[in-house]
């Protein structure tokens, strides 16, 4: 396996860190994944060692105010910044491997953002790089309204436009994110992991999820929802709502019994591959 590391620069200059693993052959498709909320691309490592021994390429990066990259840690002024971010990294994941196919794979925030790339506004011309993607799979979507209180959701809207960097805690539950105390662990130790997010950033997430839903009818291309059933920070209906919800025919939709957050990182995460793999030899025939 060969790992590649380096920068990127979205439209706005900021700089963002990029990763990708390489097989010893020549790699049958490219998978690009979108890492979620507060985490970064480098919590993927069941994942990625899965796929390049079985001869794909894997590529993840950062978003701004994530991980190793630039920016204010939790913090966007409008979503179209996390947008342009994936839009500049899928067009150097596209520079590099011009004639092999590259799917998506987003988590969480990164599969909400996957989902709101692929549907908002089809006419933006700086996001022409979807139209060369062969498919998106998405993990545990935050597509559903998480278990946060009334009260505070009103408190952040009005702090976003009063104070819109003020200091917030994501309140996540970090035993949540799956069923295996090691990796549990090792996202609580994680030094590039962060809980904080601003006022702003809440509110753009919010207004995000209702986007998303309502713009499931624009999906054009093959699509794979996998979430864990007993997923305790984004419920699992929200997938399920939305993949009514898709039009294009060619969509799968599989929970897990029993499954969190992060079906990569949880207990059945071998059966969550193979699923993956078998969907992506269907679509690279």
């Amino acid at each position: 396996m060969k790992h590649n590391t380096g920068w990127l620069s979205s439209n706005d200059n900021t700089e963002l860190f990029y990763q990708s693993w390489h097989p010893e052959a020549e790699a049958t498709a490219v998978i690009a994944v979108v890492h979620g909320a507060g985490e970064h691309s480098g919590r993927y490592s069941h994942l990625l060692e899965y796929f390049v021994q079985r001869n794909y390429c894997v590529y993840g990066f950062d978003f701004r105010g994530h991980g190793k990259s630039e920016g204010r840690v939790g913090h966007v002024l409008n979503w179209q910044e996390y947008r342009d971010d994936l839009n500049s990294y899928l067009q150097l994941v596209i520079e590099e491997n011009p004639d092999t196919k590259i799917f998506l794979y987003g988590h969480s925030m990164g599969g909400q953002i996957t989902l709101d790339y692929l549907t908002k506004d089809k006419s933006e011309k700086d996001h022409s790089n979807r139209n060369k993607l062969s498919g998106a799979i998405v993990s545990a979507p935050a597509i559903a309204q998480p278990p946060i209180n009334p009260l505070l959701l009103r408190v952040g809207r009005l702090l976003s436009r009063l104070w819109p960097t003020f200091p917030m805690d994501n309140g996540l539950d970090v035993k949540d994110i799956s069923r295996d105390g090691d990796e549990v662990k090792t996202y609580s130790e994680d030094p590039l992991v962060s809980s904080r997010i601003t006022a702003r950033f809440g509110a753009e997430f919010i207004d995000a999820i209702s986007r998303v839903q309502s713009n499931a009818d624009g999906i054009q291309l093959p699509l794979f929802i996998l979430q864990g059933e007993d997923d305790k920070i984004i419920p699992v209906q929200g997938s399920r709502d939305y993949f009514a919800k898709v039009d294009f025919e060619d969509k799968t939709l599989k929970t897990y019994g029993g499954g969190f957050h992060e079906p990569h990182n949880d207990l059945q995460k071998l059966e969550v591959f193979h699923d993956v793999e078998q969907w992506l030899e269907k679509h690279c025939d």
